[in-house]
């Protein structure tokens, strides 16, 4: 069978790789550092800016990391190496994203609903406009 890869997906050092996480499994913090392609110490730099959150199993509180950890590290190194954000701006970057993920949810459940909103600014306060569909 032919490989359908090119020449220059395989050879950019700074190509994303696609990373299927078995479900439902937690990973070390080597473990997840080895996964994400990152050293160890990059892990603790996410965690303690909030980009991620580990698990802390008991008894002795040891952080462990899930999938959706280890996306997030991999996302966020994808962003610092091949467009030069620091930590900071990946943060905010990621916080906008969820926003509108939000707010694009918030739209899906009004359209649901039969009718289309709209939210304006009058003279302070925040009134919803519906209007019908046809």
């Amino acid at each position: 069978m032919m490989n359908l890869r090119t020449q220059t997906d395989t050879d950019s050092p700074l190509a994303l790789e696609l990373f299927q996480p078995k479900p439902n499994v937690l990973y070390s913090l080597d473990t997840a550092a080895h996964l994400a392609e990152v050293p160890r110490r990059s892990l603790l730099i996410y965690w303690r800016a909030g980009l991620i959150q580990p698990v802390l199993q008991s008894p002795n509180k040891v952080p462990v990391f899930t999938e959706e950890a280890i996306r997030t590290v991999r996302r966020g190194e994808h962003l610092r190496t091949v467009h030069g954000l620091d930590v900071t701006w990946i943060k905010t970057l990621f916080d906008l994203l969820e926003e509108v993920e939000r707010l694009r949810a918030e739209v899906r459940a009004f359209t649901r609903r039969g009718a289309v909103y709209a939210r304006t600014r009058v003279g302070g306060r925040i009134i919803y406009l519906q209007e019908p569909r046809i």
